[in-house]
């Protein structure tokens, strides 16, 4: 998701804030992944290993979800 993410933005963004914007979505790029590793930890160790498959089945179904709302074909604004 996270090279879709920066070529959709260098489409869809006017150059004046496209290199900020990139920061951004760097950030919560690192930030997503920490936190998922880390929640399917906490939740192996509370609940064992069953929770992981509908919690890898979710996520799938996630990615997909938002690969279908980006749109195929997008104009530059300068």
């Amino acid at each position: 998701m996270y090279p879709l993410c920066i070529n959709h933005a260098g489409w869809i963004l006017p150059r004046k804030i496209l290199t900020g914007s990139i920061g951004r979505i760097a950030g919560f790029g690192q930030a997503g992944s920490a936190v998922i590793p880390f929640m399917t930890g906490a939740l192996a160790s509370r609940f064992g290993i069953k929770p992981l498959q509908p919690l890898l089945v979710a996520m799938m179904g996630l990615m997909t979800a938002l690969w279908e709302i980006i749109p195929n074909h997008a104009k530059r604004r300068d």
